[in-house]
C-alpha cells in the first residue's frame, strides 16, 4: 500500500520538477542571449539564482530601470529589450556576471512567457 502511494506521489511530482527545470534553463538561455547582444565585453561568465515571479514590478518601474541602465558602462548604449506582451507577473532571476576581476550583480526581468528580457537592474 505504501509503495503504491509513494509511486503515485513520485509520478505526480516528476512532471512538475521537469517543467520547473525547463523554465529555469529557458530563462538562463534568454538572459545569456541578452548579455551576448548587449554587454560591451564578450569574455564573461555568469551564474544564476533560481527563477521566481513578481507582480510588484510595473511598466513605470521597468522604464526607470531602462533609464538607469543607459548609464551602466558594462552595457552598450542602445540596449535591445524585448516586449512584454501580457500584463501581470514577470519572471526574474538574479545573475552574477564575472568579467575579468569584476563581478556584476544584476536582476533580470523577463516576460511571463520567458522569451524576452524586459528590464534589468543592478543589485
Amino acid at each position: 500500500m505504501r509503495k503504491n502511494i509513494l509511486r503515485t506521489v513520485i509520478i505526480c511530482l516528476l512532471p512538475l520538477m521537469l517543467f520547473s527545470c525547463m523554465k529555469q534553463r529557458k530563462a538562463e538561455s534568454v538572459v545569456k542571449d541578452f548579455l551576448n547582444e548587449n554587454l560591451t565585453e564578450s569574455n564573461y561568465s555568469v551564474s544564476f539564482s533560481k527563477i521566481d515571479s513578481t507582480a510588484y514590478v510595473n511598466v513605470n518601474t521597468i522604464n526607470i530601470m531602462k533609464e538607469v541602465a543607459k548609464r551602466n558602462k558594462a552595457f552598450k548604449k542602445n540596449i535591445n529589450y524585448g516586449i512584454n506582451k501580457r500584463k501581470g507577473k514577470l519572471v526574474y532571476t538574479k545573475a552574477m556576471i564575472y568579467i575579468g576581476k569584476d563581478t556584476l550583480k544584476q536582476t533580470f526581468y523577463l516576460d511571463n512567457d520567458i522569451t524576452n528580457v524586459v528590464g534589468f537592474k543592478e543589485n
